[in-house]
């Protein structure tokens, strides 16, 4: 080996990674033939165009470009005594084949001339073992969706929520601004997203809050099932994102979307192409900026707040994104590359009781950054490496929309405000002058404040010195000051979070023979994860004391980073390891890829010796510590025990096989292991200790013993080409699920608490149905139907936290989850028309450049459990009774048309397209959302009941500033914008491309 190369090397191997790396390769592959003769024309070279790529055809005219990264490109096929060939527009996918035989022409007319040929989007994708869906970029930017999510969410197999369930009480609940995806009956943890082959997900929730720019993709893949042994910790299905990158010549696009309504603005840019001053040097960079006054509107906005406003207040969104690539060739056979990806949201969350103090709807700020750097080596036509290294970093605050990040700025020495007085909204500034009065927690005197108003500021000091008052420290306040006149309810939960993983991976790739090509591989990663989640910041005042409420590892006690906190509250670092090895058999038509994964799960936690009494494991008595009650009053190091290390081994089998030259039959098995969120795992021993003497309220926290919850998956699968432009493919797949995390009560000594357990399993079975009709006469069509049936014990790891609390029973059988969703319909028409094509009016194309794409779909609703009507709006504690079986009733179908239409010009090098987006067509009032006493989404039904006719007597007066009877809050409450999905939106975009 070259010593030059060592330093670079050992730098790969110390940079760190994702959590694992998915695919951004695949390979070209084909026989050339005598045209005349049909005999193998041996030796001809087939190069692929402006690469250092190429192979030559061995004895049987066979040839294997390997290791090509995903785009399109043009292959020159070579000869003695041949006509040379050109074959433009080949496209290649991640994990795949491209398919290109040709037969070559030794006329002596042919010879010296170049034989051009366009390739075709092949129908049946021959090496297809899996359920694949790929969008390229000119699918993604013609249609009428913006975010990978939002094209995702139209898959086969796929559900997507645009707002969350109600069913269920997940004290954790991860809310995201995109749209929640389930793949096939997963939870959206088990769903695994990349960029660029590194892992876009937050470890500790398993969701992903990254956001890229549409111009910046050039393709998406979801796998479904039948996932290749490289892909761990992934269970239900994976997303894989590749960007763009930059070619020989400069290129760039600026573009802007927005509307007049709602305020939803995007402003993206990007540029790519050669580096001056290096050969095969590249490089590519995209930037994005998006506004939304209204992030996700509501159909009924404008029937439910008063005044009839637009938009939905405080429900914005503030966002950039970020991505780049460096591509370096240093030589023929070594290829770098480095990326990187950040995105930056802050937005709101429109909360319906919140609709008279909405400045104090939840907030969230989640950032997110990452960087791979990736060396391929060929050291031969048959035989690649990759290393691949990198960083990725997840962030997430979430608090009151006001205070945001100010933790002092909380506190509410007087109590934070409830809700009005029917119980139906939380408290809000009154805006009318008013008199404070407060007691001086100095001299006990009153204290009065005139004529304050809700713009007013006033602070002072808690209390002046460090001391103790029945037992509690106070801190020292002078320092900091307080909103003591909004009389709004703040939003009392601060969180705060960051994970952060470093990792390699490296796998080597040896064709050994046409029918057998041996991958393997390994993956390392360790992770650092910080937690801060204050319960009660409105107590923020009482000092630091209140720790009973705050738990946090990797933070002080102030919320900030730390590394200094000692066992109790030290930042976590659990590793992970794998390897891998798999066979892609090839034989007359038939692909096997068989391959076997190994994990080792390494939580690097403590747990609890004995959880029966955490506080005294041995009951023998330590120093200090009562000898046999279980009553000790302090949690000692010596309590707790190393976390266990689980090792799993994942077998995994895809076979595709031809039935005839136009359809292919598919057969998939695999077993599949998936780390548990990490949040499932930790807890801030300080906050364990003190719920375990007794907290007045009941939580849950983190088990070390978690195992990695198991699926069992099956899949049979077929593709037909009825036409020369239109095949069907069509699966059924079953998954059996066990061992996933759900909420349980652990009866212990001095007081029972909530953890995790592997408690929940589950069955999801369906049919998958797609009819695709590839561009004929300008048209292309695309057809989607989804069957499934999704079935469970629970449907998040917190859904049965209220079970727990009351020390109720676990459900024992199976039921609709909530995201099982029976029925999807997917229908997408595309027209579009090129330069010099479509109706002509003399000289003058009237459509030319034209193009328009209608996307429609279809859904039968999300399940839920009928209850007896009882006062649902209100946000006093109440309990529903069931009047059937869990989830057995639905909520109403959805139907919704989008479209996009553009007209493009092009000026010299310049392409300008003017377009025209619009949501929900036909402005349906589509219901996301019903309660459930009455499966209703505008009525609960409570007002027509004895109780409700007595709830409307006692109010009939208004009882507040808001000039509004108990009966008009109530019809106002009852009808949340949260119910339904979006109205009509028209949106107008211009794109600039060179």
């Amino acid at each position: 080996m070259n010593l030059k190369l060592i330093p670079i090397i050992v730098l790969l191997l110390c940079l760190s990674g994702g959590i694992v790396f998915g695919s951004v390769v695949g390979k070209i592959t084909g026989e050339i033939t005598d045209a005349d003769t049909d005999q193998p024309v041996v030796g001809a070279t087939v190069s692929v165009k402006d690469t250092d790529m190429g192979a030559v055809a061995d004895q049987d005219g066979i040839y294997t470009v390997h290791n090509v990264p995903v785009g399109t490109y043009t292959l020159e096929i070579t000869s003695v005594g041949f006509a040379t060939v050109e074959i433009s527009n080949v496209e290649v996918s991640a994990d795949l084949a491209s398919y290109h035989d040709m037969a070559m022409s030794s006329k002596a007319a042919d010879i010296g001339t170049t034989i051009r040929v366009t390739a075709e989007r092949p129908m049946v994708i021959k090496d297809k073992v899996a359920s694949i869906q790929i969008i390229r970029d000119d699918e993604l930017l013609a249609m009428p969706t913006r975010g990978f999510e939002d094209v995702v969410g139209i898959q086969s197999g796929v559900v997507a929520a645009v707002q969350s369930f109600r069913g269920g009480n997940r004290s954790r609940r991860e809310y995201t601004n995109t749209p929640e995806l389930f793949i096939r009956g997963g939870r959206p943890s088990e769903v695994a997203f990349y960029v660029d082959g590194h892992s876009q997900q937050d470890p500790l929730t398993g969701t992903s809050t990254g956001n890229i720019s549409n111009n910046a993709i050039k393709e998406i893949s979801v796998i479904s099932g039948g996932f290749p042994v490289e892909y761990g910790h992934v269970t239900s299905g994976i997303v894989n994102v590749i960007t763009q990158s930059g070619g020989d010549k400069l290129s760039g696009t600026a573009e802007v979307v927005t509307d007049q309504v709602y305020d939803q603005n995007w402003y993206s840019a990007t540029l790519g192409g050669p580096i001056p001053g290096l050969e095969k040097a590249f490089f590519f960079g995209s930037i994005e900026r998006r506004y939304h006054r209204d992030r996700r509107p509501s159909a009924v906005t404008s029937d439910v707040l008063p005044g009839s406003p637009d938009r939905l207040p405080n429900n914005s969104l503030s966002g950039w994104s970020y991505s780049g690539k460096l591509d370096y060739n240093l030589n023929p056979n070594i290829k770098v590359a480095l990326s990187g990806v950040a995105s930056v949201d802050r937005w709101n969350r429109f909360q319906p009781t919140r609709l008279f103090e909405s400045e104090h709807n939840q907030f969230f700020e989640d950032k997110n950054h990452g960087f791979v750097l990736r060396w391929t080596h060929t050291l031969d036509a048959k035989t690649f490496y990759n290393l691949s290294a990198g960083l990725h970093v997840t962030e997430r605050f979430s608090g009151d929309g006001i205070h945001r990040k100010d933790i002092w700025d909380y506190g509410r020495p007087d109590g934070n405000p409830t809700s009005d007085g029917e119980a139906l909204f939380r408290k809000w500034d009154d805006w009318f002058p008013a008199v404070f009065d407060s007691i001086d927690p100095n001299t006990g005197d009153s204290v009065f404040h005139d004529s304050i108003t809700p713009i007013e500021y006033d602070t002072r000091w808690v209390i002046t010195d460090t001391g103790t008052t029945n037992g509690v420290y106070w801190a020292d306040s002078s320092q900091y000051s307080f909103r003591i006149n909004d009389e709004g309810q703040v939003y009392d939960d601060y969180l705060k979070r960051k994970s952060s993983y470093i990792g390699i991976k490296g796998d080597m790739t040896k064709e050994l023979n046409r029918e057998h090509t041996i991958k393997a591989g390994f993956e390392f990663n360790r992770h650092t994860l910080r937690y801060y989640n204050h319960l009660r910041p409105v107590l923020v005042y009482q000092g630091y004391q209140q720790y009973g409420n705050i738990n946090r590892y990797g933070y002080d006690e102030w919320g900030n980073e730390s590394d200094d906190e000692g066992w109790r509250n030290e930042a976590k670092n659990p590793m992970d390891f794998a390897l891998y090895l798999q066979d892609r058999i090839e034989y007359q038509g038939l692909i096997v890829t068989a391959g076997v994964r190994f994990d080792m799960f390494d939580y690097k936690g403590t747990r609890l010796r004995n959880a029966d009494t955490p506080l005294n494991p041995d009951s023998l008595g330590f120093p200090g510590k009562p000898p046999d009650d279980g009553t000790a009053q302090t949690l000692e190091q010596a309590d707790l025990e190393d976390s266990e290390t689980f090792t799993r081994v994942s077998p995994r089998l895809g076979v595709a096989f031809p039935v005839s030259d136009r359809t292919q039959m598919r057969v998939s098995y695999g077993k599949f292991f998936q780390r548990p969120n990490l949040e499932d795992l930790y807890v801030g021993f300080e906050f364990m200790e003190y719920q375990l003497l007794g907290s007045g309220y009941y939580t849950d926290w983190g088990n070390p013993n978690l195992e990695p919850p198991k699926t069992t998956a099956y899949e049979v699968g077929m593709t037909h080409q009825l036409g020369d432009n239109t095949s069907f493919d069509v699966n059924i797949f079953y998954r059996d699920v066990s061992g996933l995390i759900q909420t349980v009560d652990q009866p212990s000594t001095p007081n029972s608490f909530g953890t995790f357990r592997n408690q929940d399993y589950g069955t999801i079975k369906g049919l998958e149905f797609n009819l695709k009709m590839r561009r004929t006469r300008n048209i292309m069509a695309d057809l989607k139907y989804t069957l499934s049936y999704a079935n469970g014990t629970g449907s998040f790891n917190t859904e049965l936290r209220n079970v727990a609390w009351v020390k109720g029973i676990p459900p024992k059988h199976t039921a609709p989850l909530e995201f099982d969703q029976r029925h999807k319909l997917v229908g997408i028409i595309d027209l579009r028309f090129g330069k010099a094509q479509g109706p002509r009016l003399g000289d003058y194309y009237v459509l030319e450049n034209f193009g328009i794409n209608i996307l429609t779909r279809a859904a039968s609703g999300s399940p839920y459990t009928p209850s007896q009507i009882y006062n649902e709006p209100t946000t006093g504690s109440v309990s529903p009774i069931p009047n059937d079986v869990r989830n057995s009733m639905n909520r109403p179908w959805t139907f919704r048309i989008d479209l996009k239409m553009e007209r493009a010009f092009e000026l010299g090098d310049y392409r300008i397209a003017p377009y025209l987006w619009v949501m929900n067509l036909l402005d349906r009032d589509n219901v996301v959302n019903v309660w459930e006493g009455t499966g209703k989404a505008e009525s609960s039904g409570y007002l027509e009941t004895g109780a409700g006719q007595d709830f409307v007597a006692a109010y009939s007066t208004p009882s507040d500033n808001q000039g509004l009877t108990g009966e008009e809050k109530y019809l106002i409450a009852q009808q949340p914008a949260t119910n339904y999905d979006i109205p009509r939106q028209i949106l107008f975009g211009l794109r600039v491309s060179f």
